[in-house]
């Protein structure tokens, strides 16, 4: 833990430009980190909540960055998922971004597998493939080392992939199912 005097020397000095730069330069990647994991009626209150615990603590980390943000992002996700789950509620496709480009029984697939992955796993695979975060800026958020980072990963890829198959395999059973005829006796 680092004294007070320590905290004061490596901090970041807060101005209002100083904040308003950095809420510019993030805002776009936090909105999409949130949008990813909550319904979108939960959105713009997450993400303001993520803005005001950083603007509070802003003066007290040395090198206010992106996965910094992602982190107190996670937490706020975390808040409201929480107070969503006192809720009846129900399930969304936050976590795949619907395009032109795939067909929608490819992304229910794909959804139908992440679904079934640990939280852990599924956070993992979305900080390095849908927020694109560097291993390095995983760990930050993680607060663990680059190399268990690479280690969770390539467990997790596995564990999707796995998942994946095996989906996959028991839709194509069931399509052939329903196009055999029935047998008579």
């Amino acid at each position: 833990m680092k004294s007070d005097e320590s905290l004061t020397e490596d901090a970041t000095p807060l101005t209002l430009a100083t904040f308003e730069d950095f809420y510019r330069r993030h805002y776009g990647a936090v909105s999409r980190y949130v949008a990813r994991r909550l319904a979108p009626s939960a959105h713009d209150e997450v993400v303001a909540a993520t803005f005001v615990v950083a603007w509070r603590k802003y003066s007290d980390v040395s090198d206010p960055s992106l996965a910094w943000l992602y982190r107190i992002a996670s937490y706020e996700v975390a808040h409201e998922r929480r107070r969503l789950s006192r809720q009846p509620g129900f399930d969304e496709l936050n976590d795949l971004n619907l395009t032109d480009t795939h067909s929608l029984e490819d992304v229910m697939d794909v959804a139908a597998a992440f679904a079934q992955l640990s939280e852990s796993d599924a956070e993992l695979l979305r900080l390095v493939h849908w927020e694109r975060l560097s291993r390095a800026d995983v760990a930050e958020l993680l607060d663990c080392s680059v190399n268990t980072v690479n280690v969770r990963y390539h467990r997790a890829l596995a564990r999707f992939s796995s998942t994946l198959h095996r989906h996959l395999n028991a839709s194509d059973d069931r399509a052939i199912a329903k196009k055999r005829p029935e047998e008579t006796p």
